[in-house]
């Protein structure tokens, strides 16, 4: 085989030799042909020991792309070429390929193919149009207008110069130049120490072409973002994804240049202006209709060009202006970005924001406030004079990114700017004006240029919201601001004047002045910016004032009273805020506004008075009151406020009739008229009757003599009304259930039940379903003590009828209904209920309804495990357990003989096959029950259960629609005597061993309860009880003679799965020694098995080693675990040697870890020095293995795990790591290490861990290092048999109380740990570190600063650094003299 290959990999090489060797042969125009010859060629070829040939070829092709002449120009231009380049750029060696590219000025030849494919010539007809697909104008064209357009497919190349020289022509050059570059790059992209340094120093040659000056290097920087711009707005090329690594190449060509002081200045004139307007297209919100690009390439190149202005022109220009103040970089990028004021200006005002902080300047948070300002203002200065319709779009979105992160511009810069930008033509920009005002609402409440503004801007806030709807919620907005500014200068009474004066201007008919949101935004601030005094002195002017339009100062005392909630405002404040309303003159046809302020400030008088104050209040009120009651819409704003009113009113003044009725016959009106159209939907109404006013509650329901209708209704889901969804209902029912003066009244709590029991009614359709599930949920929700046992036994009868019904026609009910059904009832008859008819054939009945309803669902075609259904049958067997316990009494009267009768005479009638399932459930119940009492034991004997199950064990059918059954009749045989079960189902063990076998195999956990059967009775057939054969996921069998596929049972869930293994582990070890446990997990640690479910297996593991106990192991000679008796020692030792074996399986690996660290924790006394040290060898072997970063950067539980496991050792090994810090700190060095690097993204790699996983992480072994550097009393002092035992010195003069075991540790692990801090400086060289992460390293960081000596370590750590390194060191040493010492745990 081998020599087949060599022959053909010789006889590609000499077609290729033959194939170069014609280039030359024939003339200009075959060129094109002879290319395609040669790429078919090396389609052919994959490479081989000798490279002449590629070089070859690669010098030829640079031969011809070189020259002015057309023939050189074409080469250059067709794609082929480069398509070619870049595929021998892939096999000829590095330091040969160097030499080629420089003997034929492979730069010059790329710098004029970028140059050429830049500018791509326009056909006639764009050409007539004055169309362009690179135009940069920010006027909105009418292609802009439409959706983004579909790419058309790729035609092939031709070669032929006028069609490459269009656009399309120049897209395929530049997708062969971008990927013959990303391949070349990418192979210089090695390490220092990786490959034969003859490929190091060709790399470092290739390298070197690139790196020429800032200047030179932008002959081709500036073409390659030229074509990324067009390509980007381009519909002739199709999208790849070669092309999202366009801008990372750029950003390469860029890092290998001659690195300079004025590259920033290079940046800013050269690419600021295009790279600006190319990333806001990219970024834009929605998205840039011009665009093409595919999404995912559209937010790498946004990621990736972002980065390279963020590092390269806007970092180095803020560190020119904190050092020197110097501003040059910034204001030529501004004038370099005039041309697109629009557009560019505030993308560089976004760069400038977000661009990240960096440690090593020293800078405070003045200066970069001044930094921010100066941009501010050389954006201000390059847009005087510019075209209005540049300038007013840029100003509007950098004052908009500035309120969004709250920056601190000054306030004479922002009124310049609201001065020239505020007005547009008669109209006020509101625009401009909201986000100045979020920004520094100072701008308009300070100095007499400011109040000229201010009263501009409120000149424009009359407006309705009906007529101008935009334009009333921008006002309303506007004024909210106002509020917040003068609530922050402690002037809120100064805004109370102006808002009277605004309300005094105009009709309140719906104007921004009357908005409930400037009414609670003066609510909220009322108390923190006002004294008591303050308060009543406005309080005072409002009462002396005169207005125009009658009662607007309600709207005014409203807001007041709304936002009084301490006691001694209340007592300054309300009866002051009722009484000057009060005084007021109202219209006889008030607007709805001031309707709903009047009756706003009467309620909160009422509910905060005595109760002669009150009485006074509702006195000169209520006629008004009832009035507004009868005239005005159910669902109006002022209804509203006037019910809130009377109820408080009636919950302040008990005996008070005329309240008591309004609000009773009120409460009736909501469900007799419509919400749908009202400003005040029937939830607010419901939400402030639980919430407001509780106690109404309780009053309505004693005037009723019935729990409100109306909240029924409310909990009443329907399909029909939006508003009334499944969840809705349920967040009222746990807010009724939660209102203590609804649950503590008897008689409140108990009309509710009775309502909602009547709402329980067989479903005759969907909408029907919704509400019997939502009223048995509701039921479900009530405690317990709440419901009398006639209510309880009302709600049975119901439910037993409903039953009754379903079995015969289970049409509109379904499963998951039919379980909360059952649910119920167990609930109910957990005490003691004895409804009418009450017969055991209930029982039954409510058991067959299962079958009935998941055979319904099995004909329909969906999937139903077996599992849903086997719980439904144990919510039977808990309900018929509870029942009949109450019929088992020591005293039996006529009922309780009467039901006994009945069950014993259903349970001895025969039953259909169908319904065995239910009929096994019921007699396992009866059997168990009766077997309790001495009366009624006769009777379970009489039932003859032996008979029912035999035959279904005996059947040898277990698969399909006999799997069910099956389990149940084993189940079923605990109520039996062992004896009995042993000599009858003997015959059975086989088929039974098979069966389980066969579902163990193909993944059903119903394996693991027939093996619990066989290992209860028939241990001895079992041999290895634990060596079994599963498969973690299920599989077809043809095989299946009982049903199809659709009967068979699904996958398990896990959390089930393991409740059946574990159980079957406590049976197989429960009666065998402690020898015979050490055994079988010998046989699971020691004999692998191909046919093995791993999980399973290591979740047998597990359990079994919670089973045994375990001793003190003896000690072995030279600390070799295979010396001497298996024990769990030796256990260790294997489980962490497969921990390093198991990276490929995430799931496995954690299950070991978990293993490990219970042995080393719950099993201490049983660990040696050697499963110590072999434990950190693992977890730093794991960490450090390449093979292992799959894993432990896509499954974060993975790092954490063993993160826990070095945690364990610490906690409870202390002692066992003194002289053993040689191993822990490359532990400790190889999981940070792992963590930088996880958490590191780079322009090529970004991290694939998310934020708070990289937080978490940290923070694991920041707690790590703590845990060394501050140890607990508890983990350097206490001492285990096991510890003590493997002492090398003799210890036979016990320690003084007066040492300090915990300052000795601590001085231990100040010799070693610096060596941790030295590798985090230098990874910090060499990644870069997250800010997140960083601050969570910093707390272990700074402990090991605090427990290292100065004069020694820390010198040792100073002169082991490189230059770099101590510069970290120093910032960091700083922030730990700063912060101060760390406190401990």
């Amino acid at each position: 085989m081998g020599v087949k290959n060599a022959e053909i990999r010789i006889t590609g090489e000499v077609a290729l030799i033959k194939t170069i060797r014609a280039l030359d042969d024939g003339s200009a125009d075959t060129i094109g042909q002879r290319l395609e010859t040669v790429w078919s060629t090396l389609s052919k070829h994959r490479g081989g020991s000798f490279h002449a040939a590629e070089e070859m070829l690669l010098r030829w092709l640079l031969k011809n792309m070189s020259g002015s002449a057309a023939i050189n120009d074409q080469v250059r231009r067709f794609p082929l070429s480069w398509n070619i380049m870049g595929a021998v750029f892939a096999w000829i060696p590095l330091f040969s390929l160097a030499k080629s590219l420089a003997d034929r000025r492979f730069i010059a030849v790329l710098q004029q193919t970028l140059k050429d494919i830049s500018t791509p010539q326009r056909e006639a007809a764009q050409s007539k149009k004055g169309g362009s697909d690179v135009e940069m104008k920010d006027a909105t064209s009418d292609e802009t207008t439409h959706k983004s357009r579909k790419r058309k497919r790729t035609t092939a190349a031709k070669f032929d110069l006028t069609s490459q020289q269009q656009v399309a022509g120049c897209l395929q050059t530049a997708e062969a130049v971008f990927e013959a570059l990303r391949i070349l790059l990418s192979r210089c992209d090695i390490k220092s120490t990786d490959g034969l340094p003859s490929n190091r120093m060709g790399a470092e040659h290739i390298k070197s072409l690139f790196s020429s000056s800032a200047s030179d290097v932008m002959q081709m920087l500036v073409p390659v973002l030229s074509t990324c711009n067009f390509a980007a707005e381009s519909d002739e090329l199709e999208s790849s994804k070669e092309q999202s690594t366009w801008m990372s190449t750029f950003c390469t060509l860029w890092d290998l240049h001659l690195q300079g002081p004025e590259d920033a200045s290079a940046v800013a004139v050269s690419l600021s202006g295009l790279g600006a307007h190319l990333l806001s297209k990219l970024t834009a919100t929605p998205r840039h209709p011009s665009l093409t690009i595919d999404a995912t390439v559209q937010d790498q190149w946004a990621r990736d060009l972002r980065r390279f202005l963020t590092r390269n022109m806007i970092l180095p220009a803020r560190a020119a202006f904190l050092n020197n103040r110097a501003q040059d970089v910034i204001q030529v990028a501004t004038q370099m970005s005039s041309d697109f004021a629009s557009t560019n200006y505030p993308v560089l005002f976004d760069l400038v924001t977000r661009a990240p902080r960096v440690l090593s300047e020293k800078a405070t948070k003045k200066d970069y406030e001044e930094w921010i300002q100066a941009v501010f203002d050389g954006i201000l200065v390059a847009l005087k004079g510019a075209d209005a319709s540049q300038s007013q779009p840029a100003v509007e979105a950098v004052l908009e990114m500035a309120a969004d992160q709250q920056l601190p511009l000054s306030a004479e810069s922002l009124r310049s700017v609201c001065k020239a930008y505020g007005l547009q033509g008669d109209k006020l920009n509101w625009k401009l004006h909201l986000a100045i005002a979020k920004l520094n609402p100072d701008v308009f409440l300070v100095t007499q240029e400011g109040q000229a503004l201010l009263d501009q801007a409120l000149a424009h806030t009359f407006c309705t919201r009906e007529k101008e709807a935009e334009k009333f919620d921008k006002a309303t907005e506007f004024l909210i601001h106002l509020v917040n500014g003068h609530a922050r200068a402690r002037d809120l009474q100064g805004f109370i004047k102006t808002w009277l004066t605004y309300l005094d201007k105009n009709e309140p008919s719906g104007f921004p002045w009357t908005s409930s949101q400037l009414a609670n935004a003066v609510a909220e601030t009322a108390e923190q910016s006002l004294t008591v005094g303050q308060l009543v002195d406005i309080l005072n002017w409002v009462d002396e004032q005169k207005t125009k339009p009658k009662g607007v100062k309600t709207v005014i005392l409203a807001a007041i009273a709304n936002g009084l909630s301490l006691e001694a405002y209340i007592d300054a404040a309300n009866m002051r805020t009722f009484g000057i309303a009060s005084s007021e003159k109202f219209e006889k046809k008030e607007k709805s506004v001031i309707s709903t302020a009047r009756w706003t400030v009467a309620e909160k008088a009422i509910s905060r008075a005595t109760v002669a104050d009150a009485k006074s209040v509702w006195g000169s009120v209520h006629s008004d009151v009832k009035s507004t009651l009868k005239r005005s819409e159910t669902y109006s704003s002022e209804a509203f406020a006037a019910f809130k009113c009377c109820a408080s009113a009636w919950v302040k003044l008990a005996d008070d009739e005329d309240a008591a009725s309004l609000t009773s016959s009120f409460v009736d009106k909501l469900d007799k008229n419509d919400d749908t159209k009202g400003a005040v939907s029937k939830s607010s109404y419901t939400t402030w009757i639980l919430e407001g006013c509780p106690h109404l509650v309780s009053l309505l329901t004693k005037r009723q003599s019935a729990f409100p209708p109306t909240l029924i209704n409310a909990l009443t889901p329907s399909e029909k009304d939006e508003s009334q969804t499944l969840d809705s209902v349920q967040a009222l029912a746990q807010q009724i259930l939660e209102n203590q003066n609804i649950v503590g009244n008897e008689k409140v709590i108990g009309g509710l039940v009775d309502k909602t029991i009547s709402l329980i009614e067989t479903p005759k359709s969907p909408e029907s379903l919704i509400v019997a599930r939502g009223a048995i949920q509701l039921l479900l929700e009530v405690p317990m003590e709440a419901i009398t046992r006639h209510q309880r036994e009302s709600a049975m009868r119901r439910l037993v009828s409903q039953a009754k019904k379903v079995v015969d026609k289970p049409k509109h009910v379904d499963a998951q209904y039919w379980s909360l059904v059952l649910s119920l009832m167990t609930k109910l008859m957990s005490r003691p209920t004895f409804y009418e008819d009450m017969k055991f054939d209930d029982l039954e009945t409510a058991g067959r309804c299962i079958r009935k309803i998941y055979k319904k669902s099995e004909e329909k075609g969906s999937t139903e495990t077996i599992l849903q259904e086997r719980e439904d049958y144990r919510l039977l067997e808990a309900l018929a357990t509870s029942t009949i316990r109450q019929m088992c009494v020591a005293n039996p009267e006529e009922r309780e003989n009467a039901y006994i009768a009945n069950a014993l005479t259903v349970l001895k009638s025969e039953c259909e096959e169908a319904y065995i399932a239910p009929r096994l459930v019921l007699l396992r119940a009866f059997i168990s029950v009766a077997k309790e009492n001495e009366k009624t034991k006769g009777e379970a004997d009489s039932l003859d259960l032996l008979s029912a199950v035999k035959p279904i064990i005996m059947s040898k059918k277990w698969r399909g629609k006999k799997l069910l059954p099956l389990l149940l009749a084993l189940e079923a045989t605990d109520v039996l005597e062992a004896k009995v079960v042993k000599k009858k189902f003997s015959s059975a063990v086989e088929t039974l061993l098979k069966a389980s076998n066969w579902l163990l195999e193909h993944g059903y956990q119903a394996g693991w309860e027939v093996r619990t059967f066989i290992a209860k009775h028939f241990r001895e057939e079992l041999g290895a009880p634990l060596k079994i054969a599963t498969d973690a996921q299920p599989v077809a069998d043809g095989s299946d003679e009982e049903g199809n596929a659709s009967e068979k049972p699904g996958s398990v869930a896990a959390a089930f799965e393991k409740l059946s293994v574990l159980e079957y582990v406590d049976v197989v070890v429960n009666s065998v020694d402690q020898d015979t446990k050490l055994g079988y997990l010998k046989e699971l640690l020691l004999e692998e098995s191909e046919t093995s479910c791993a999980s399973s297996r290591l979740l047998i593991v597990e359990r079994l080693i919670q089973h045994i106990s375990g001793s003190r192991p003896p000690v072995r000679e030279a600390n070799d675990p295979s010396q001497g008796q298996f024990d769990l020692a030796h256990a260790h030792t294997l489980l962490c040697s497969r921990l390093s074996h198991t990276t490929a399986s995430p799931a496995q690996f954690i299950q070991i870890a978990k293993i490990v660290h219970l042995l080393l924790d719950k099993k201490a006394q049983c660990m040696t020095q050697w499963n110590v040290d072999s434990t950190l060898s693992a977890v730093s072997a794991i960490a450090s293995d390449v093979s292992s970063t799959t894993m432990l950067t896509t499954v974060p539980k993975t790092y954490e795990s063993l993160c826990h496991l070095v945690e364990i050792v610490i906690k409870r090994h202390r002692k066992r790591l003194d002289g053993h810090f040689h191993i822990l700190i490359p532990t400790l060095q190889s999981l940070l290490r792992r963590l930088i690097s996880s958490s590191s993204s780079t322009s090529t790699s970004p991290s694939l861990l998310s934020d708070s996983t990289k937080e978490q992480h940290a923070k694991l072994l920041s707690r790590l290092l703590t845990l060394i550097t501050e140890p607990t009393v508890a983990s350097v002092s206490s001492r285990s048999a096991a510890s003590k035992d493997v002492e090398h010195h003799n210890n036979h003069h016990s320690q003084q109380p007066l040492d300090s075991e915990k300052d000795k540790a601590k001085r231990y692990a100040g010799q070693h740990m610096y060596l941790v801090l030295m590798a985090y400086v230098k990874l910090q060289l060499e990644f870069v570190v997250p800010l997140v992460v960083r601050e969570q390293l910093e707390t272990g960081m700074f402990s090991i600063v605090d427990i290292t000596p100065a004069e020694g370590e820390l010198r040792i750590m100073n002169d082991g650094m490189d230059p770099s390194g101590r510069v970290i060191f120093r910032e960091m040493y700083k922030r730990w003299e700063r912060f101060g010492k760390w406190s401990g745990v």
